[in-house]
């Protein structure tokens, strides 16, 4: 029998560390090694494992899992995210780092952090989970510390905006979905988590669509804060 997943228990922050070690550990030694065909093979690795994953992940997570079929359209924000990521790496095109960056240093992030599992590892569902939601954060760190990205106070201000006009697309999807898969709830607009979360902090859907309008506001200016301190660090000379 399956041990129960305990938010914040030992496997959990050994498998959340592990994962923020793992994406300063790999930069810095592309870095150190100073081997740009190592970084590039590294980039296209990186940015194919993104997309694949999240191609073959409704497929996995329905006939392993049993999920619902109409649950599983790559459209939360940690789905997008990492497939923006993917795009980026392979094309360059910064655009997608933006998306990826913002969304996955804040609705990916905070997947990571307040998990809705109901096992620990050895439970597949738990090891496709970080392996997910973690590639990603490696990409990041990856692309801030070894590639030319660029982000200013105009790349947040264009995520936020891009995330407010998508709300309501994704609210009326899961309307629609509704009459077929009445646990429809992408982007969490309809029902809160089951799992404690910040959302839990928040007024009843759709009531608590305001706030998460504001509160993906501050993770994108924290995400921010953090892509400067990266650069900082990028300017250290065994970088």
């Amino acid at each position: 029998m399956q041990d129960q997943f305990i938010l914040f228990g030992q496997q959990h922050i050994f498998t959340f560390c592990s994962i923020i070690f793992i994406s300063f550990l790999l930069p810095l030694s592309l870095n150190y090694n100073n081997n740009n065909g190592q970084i590039v093979s590294t980039k296209l690795v990186l940015g194919g494992l993104l997309i694949i994953h999240e191609l073959i992940k409704p497929f996995y997570r329905y006939f392993l899992f049993g999920h619902e079929l109409l649950l599983l359209f790559p459209i939360h924000i940690c789905h997008l995210a990492a497939i923006s990521m993917g795009v980026y790496l392979i094309t360059n095109k910064k655009f997608f780092f933006e998306i990826a960056f913002f969304w996955g240093l804040s609705g990916n992030l905070l997947a990571m952090v307040t998990p809705d599992l109901k096992y620990h590892f050895p439970d597949l569902e738990y090891a496709t989970f970080f392996f997910g939601h973690g590639l990603l954060v490696v990409a990041i760190i990856f692309a801030c510390l070894c590639l030319k990205t660029s982000l200013n106070w105009f790349s947040v201000l264009r995520v936020f905006i891009i995330s407010v006009l998508i709300l309501p697309v994704i609210y009326l999807l899961n309307i629609v979905l509704r009459d077929y898969q009445q646990d429809a709830n992408y982007w969490y607009l309809m029902i809160k988590p089951g799992s404690d979360t910040i959302l839990t902090l928040f007024p009843a859907p759709p009531w608590h669509i305001p706030y998460l309008a504001i509160l993906a506001l501050i993770m994108f200016v924290m995400s921010y804060w953090m892509y400067l301190a990266l650069m900082r660090l990028n300017k250290f000379k065994y970088l």
